[in-house]
């Protein structure tokens, strides 16, 4: 089996939480079954990625999933809630010991970059995953954590009397929301920023470069977190470098997907890997989350959150090209996809993206865009032009009309708005 593994782990440790996952746990007994746990490698976890693995959609079944000590409480836990897709929401324990977890996966930074920090954290509370997270990961640091009402987004003048009350010297959010007050704050508050911790939603180069342009002494970490399984990555974005992706505490195998046109995207899974003697509340092993990594010489350059994908026919559009280009023009400042996606009432894939523009609208921009979107994916340019299998159109307008009549229930990221039903 081809792929790559990455995440320095204790071989020792990763055998440790198989054997207490399948003592525990009816789902990876049967998963395991026929495996030599003794002899459990992470090559060998990526040579089993047909047989040991996990899906979003099995978190549901708890009874299989959950390990008998958070079934019949027999030690302390907490769970965390993530929404599914189904509309029924996916429930996650968390014990002391993942809290253990999330600071080892946090340290090697936190206490070198979040030290004497004041930190407004833009991130729903507890118990929400990112409230849980930051807790419990930024807590070895010495900092002072200020949690900021996320409604104050929308109230400008509030949120501005709050981050000069509280002088903050970092910011903690998803990235749509930290881009928003790259935009907002005033330009001395923006100075004083000196650490941004973005993550929840794909991140690309250049809507890091504007973030930097705006925050001039800052320095971005781009978290990879997922509730099931933690602070599971970072990397680290100033103006002069972007260092690859680093693991710890999770190991990760990256397949690359069976799409030719798209041979830089592989497919990820991860393993949450324990210390001995210690308790995780969901045991995961090669959990296929969906998210897609780009890979370049081997090392993971960006991680595209599965929900900011659609698929024109057999294109799929990733919202980081459509990032990469609409930021490329100062004038843009907002952009949202609507999106009909095939189904009987509907046998064409249809997307149209909406550009926001401040000032005199940039002429000819949407040809531009288009042009720059095929150039970045041929396969759309394909389905769209040629087979004429699906519909892609590009709509330029004042910014403030970007989010009006949209669809009433937003799709699987804030910027992508479903039109009938997804199949």
């Amino acid at each position: 089996m081809t792929g790559i593994v990455l995440g320095d782990i204790d071989t020792n440790d990763l055998r440790y939480t198989a054997e207490k996952a399948c003592e525990t746990t009816e789902f990876w007994k049967e998963k395991f079954m026929g495996t030599n746990i003794d002899e459990l490698t992470p090559n060998s976890l990526l040579s089993a990625t047909d047989k040991v693995f996990i899906t979003p959609h099995d978190l549901y079944n708890a009874d299989k999933l959950w390990p008998t000590y958070i079934k019949n409480l027999e030690i302390f836990h907490g769970v965390m809630r993530t929404s599914g897709t189904t509309g029924d929401p996916k429930r996650v324990p968390f014990t002391h010991d993942d809290k253990k977890r999330y600071r080892r996966q946090a340290r090697s930074w936190a206490l070198e970059y979040l030290e004497g920090s004041i930190m407004a954290s833009f991130t729903a509370p507890l118990p929400s995953s990112s409230g849980v997270f930051a807790i419990e990961g930024f807590s070895e640091a010495n900092i002072r954590y200020h949690q900021i009402p996320i409604q104050y987004l929308r109230m400008r003048d509030a949120l501005i009397k709050e981050l000069r009350g509280i002088k903050a010297t970092g910011i903690f959010g998803l990235t749509a929301a930290v881009y928003n007050l790259s935009l907002t704050l005033p330009e001395d508050i923006r100075n004083d920023i000196q650490l941004i911790i973005m993550g929840g939603e794909t991140l690309t180069k250049e809507l890091a470069k504007v973030v930097l342009d705006s925050f001039p002494n800052a320095v971005i970490f781009d978290v990879f977190a997922n509730t099931e399984d933690g602070l599971t990555g970072y990397r680290l974005i100033t103006k002069k470098k972007v260092t690859p992706f680093t693991f710890s505490d999770s190991l990760i195998v990256l397949k690359q997907t069976k799409d030719e046109e798209y041979k830089e995207y592989h497919e990820i899974y991860i393993t949450k890997v324990m210390k001995e003697e210690e308790l995780t509340g969901l045991p995961l092993f090669n959990y296929k989350i969906g998210d897609l990594a780009k890979v370049v010489d081997g090392k993971i350059v960006n991680v595209i959150r599965e929900k900011d994908t659609i698929s024109l026919a057999g294109a799929k559009l990733h919202i980081d090209q459509v990032m990469d280009i609409v930021h490329r023009y100062p004038s843009l400042i907002d952009f949202v996809i609507i999106y009909h996606p095939l189904s009987p009432e509907n046998p064409k894939p249809k997307a149209t993206i909406r550009v926001g523009y401040m000032g005199e609208k940039p002429a000819g921009v949407e040809d531009e865009i288009r042009e720059l979107i095929y150039e970045a994916n041929n396969p759309v340019r394909y389905e769209v032009e040629e087979a004429k299998s699906s519909e892609l159109r590009i709509e330029a307008v004042p910014a403030k009309e970007v989010r009006k009549n949209l669809p009433q229930k937003p799709g699987k990221t804030k910027r992508i708005f479903i039109v009938g039903k997804d199949i």
